[in-house]
């Protein structure tokens, strides 16, 4: 009777081991399915009659609706070596920018996005910039790091929530910032532009801007390189921030063969890519940056 029930009870382990199995590999495949579905839908989601892409109108030095921006240029280059036209989908790069355009379909790439969105798949980085403190070189300014204790006797200029907030306040400085608005619609609105007015009007001291846009408007205001000091800021101390970013492609997740063709133009227009940078005098920093520096001991103000 023993024997009997233990041949009974093996039949039956391996009767529902055999059912387990099977269901596991059911599931395995079903998954599998929709996964591999998943992503035929999406790589099938990218045109591939135009090279469609989300862009701001009014972003400049990145990106305008005329086409005069360096990202525009980068475009250009992409569709000449895809072999098809590019399109457009316009919107302002603020908060669900991505959302709005990229996850709505109604354009398959963004041409500058930093590491780390999640509602984007970044390709490999293609280039790196960074903030800095912009001042006037006629202004009897000796300022040559974040807490120098000139700093505590002039007026900063300083786009709330930026990065460059966290050093401001390290060294005790909020009550010498003329704040400037984090979101608006560039369409109508440009605060780095506003920024540089500000400085040039005499409003602010030192700007502490993303330095690609500020030296541009102060080219457009017919400033030389000699006419300002540019201070780079580091990213000394993680606690202050990233102060530096590197930039990528963006395209929706799940669309990794998009990803990767983008990564191919990438490495074989390299040459090309910077001489476009270096035709719109965009101030990029190493793709891999040097080992980060201890935080200084002193501070800009008691």
């Amino acid at each position: 009777m023993i024997k009997s029930f233990c041949a009974h009870y093996r039949k039956s382990f391996f009767s529902h081991l055999a059912l387990v199995i099977a269901a596991a590999f059911i599931s395995f495949s079903f998954g599998s399915e929709a996964a591999w579905a998943a992503s035929k839908k999406a790589i099938e989601a990218v045109d591939r009659s135009a090279l469609r892409v989300c862009s701001d109108p009014r972003n400049m030095p990145f990106t305008n609706d005329k086409g005069e921006g360096f990202e525009n240029d980068i475009a250009a280059l992409l569709g000449n070596w895809l072999g098809i036209p590019v399109s457009y989908e316009y919107f302002p790069q603020v908060i669900a920018f991505a959302r709005n355009t990229l996850t709505k379909k109604k354009c398959d790439v963004i041409i500058g996005t930093p590491t780390g969105d999640p509602l984007v798949l970044n390709t490999n980085p293609y280039y790196r910039w960074g903030y800095a403190m912009i001042y006037l070189a006629d202004g009897g300014i000796e300022v040559d790091r974040p807490d120098h204790p000139q700093l505590a006797e002039l007026r900063l200029g300083s786009v709330a929530g930026t990065p460059p907030n966290n050093v401001i306040h390290r060294y005790n400085l909020m009550s010498r910032v003329r704040p400037y608005k984090l979101l608006f619609d560039t369409r109508i609105h440009n605060v780095g532009q506003e920024m540089i007015e500000d400085l040039i009007d005499g409003l602010i001291d030192i700007a502490y801007i993303s330095q690609p846009v500020g030296e541009y408007y102060l080219r457009q205001a017919g400033l030389k390189p000699s006419d300002y000091v540019v201070v780079p800021i580091e990213s000394w101390d993680q606690n202050m921030g990233k102060m530096d970013f590197l930039m990528t492609m963006g395209v929706r997740p799940g669309e990794t063969d998009w990803k990767h063709t983008l990564n191919l133009f990438l490495k074989e227009n390299k040459d090309e890519i910077a001489a476009i940078l270096a035709k719109h005098n965009v101030p990029t920093l190493p793709l891999r940056p040097k080992r980060k520096k201890r935080e200084r001991a002193s501070t800009a103000a008691p």
